[in-house]
């Protein structure tokens, strides 16, 4: 059927198999189109249980009124009564590897994932394809589930290979999931000689939320808390370096983890750090533990780096390690949504 000059559908006038084969599919999905006379004519009374099958789909918001013209069946009428299989449109996505925090139950499935990233990666699901990564999130020590961690991101990286050398990748972590993304960045990504050096030219931006391993200055700031002063880094070692133009690490003053000052209590600090990850810290003369043996026989400013950095610890760990906890993934999904 035309109307001026223009193909619009099947409608009053026309005559072919398809019409017979819909009204026999008609006839047997709706019982008022059960009189329909079994041959190829498109009748008016074709035309009226047509209107009346739109009517019915319309008014239960699954066929739009833009979408059809009354009595006319187009393809749009085809999908929505169930006589054609809606194409799928090419899912043209990049992927979104994400890594979680300490303790994220991310075996628990999408609806159970938390954090700045899975809460990010949610909200941007429409335009990157979310691939989240399973390791074991663990406290203490945490060295071997960074490793963990870093081996299943490569891994998901040969999994996506064909996606990523298409339509490209992003990387999100939060805390520990933080020096995962980061040291895959600097070891495995960045080195002409790293496993993962073919996926760096296909890599367009990076979120990352209380990052451990964050380049002293390389900060970009969330509603959730102060943004950490410039003179700050991650307590990691080592850190990021030359960190790009479109990584972005959000950090908030007084997180211990991922805004540690370049002062006395800077070498301690990163010493705490170590302990936690489970690197051995108890040897050699100027650890930790030996200032706190030695502080006796010391001159107090020899004492006040350990002294600052132990006090900054109980005061982060103390106060429910609320500038770690409180990130707001707003700017960063804004970002990611950007063009």
């Amino acid at each position: 059927m035309r109307i001026g000059g223009q193909y619009v559908g099947l409608g009053v006038g026309d005559s072919s198999d398809e019409i017979r084969e819909i009204k026999a599919y008609m006839r047997k999905k709706f019982s008022y189109a059960k009189g329909l006379a079994d041959n190829g004519d498109y009748t008016t009374a074709v035309a009226l249980v047509v209107t009346e099958m739109q009517r019915r789909y319309q008014a239960s918001g699954k066929l739009p009124a833009n979408k059809y013209i009354a009595g006319v069946i187009n393809a749009e009428t085809k999908y929505v009564m169930g006589y054609l299989e809606r194409p799928v449109a090419p899912d043209t996505r990049g992927v979104f590897f994400t890594v979680c925090g300490t303790g994220a139950p991310w075996w628990m499935g999408p609806d159970g994932w938390m954090g700045p990233d899975a809460d990010c990666a949610r909200a941007v699901e429409h335009k990157y394809k979310w691939q989240p990564i399973g390791y074991p999130a663990a406290a203490v020590p945490m060295g071997p589930s960074i490793a963990a961690g870093r081996a299943e991101l490569r891994s998901q990286f040969a999994v996506h290979r064909p996606r990523v050398e298409k339509f490209g990748a992003v990387l999100g972590g939060y805390s520990q999931g933080g020096v995962v993304v980061s040291e895959c960045w600097e070891q495995d990504i960045k080195p002409a000689d790293g496993v993962l050096h073919w996926a760096k030219p296909y890599i367009k931006k990076a979120v990352v939320w209380g990052n451990p391993c964050r380049e002293k200055g390389k900060v970009f700031p969330d509603p959730g808390g102060p943004i950490a002063p410039p003179d700050t880094s991650g307590v990691a070692t080592p850190l990021m370096v030359d960190t790009p133009s479109w990584w972005r690490n959000y950090a908030h003053k007084g997180d211990m983890y991922a805004a540690s000052a370049d002062d006395e209590s800077r070498e301690d600090k990163t010493a705490i750090w170590q302990i936690i990850r489970g690197t051995k810290v108890f040897s050699g003369p100027d650890n930790l533990l030996q200032q706190f043996l030695e502080v006796a026989k010391e001159p107090v400013p020899g004492a006040i780096g350990a002294f600052k950095a132990m006090f900054d610890t109980l005061v982060f760990f103390g106060s429910g390690t609320r500038p770690h906890i409180t990130y707001d993934p707003r700017p960063a999904i804004d970002y990611l949504l950007a063009s």
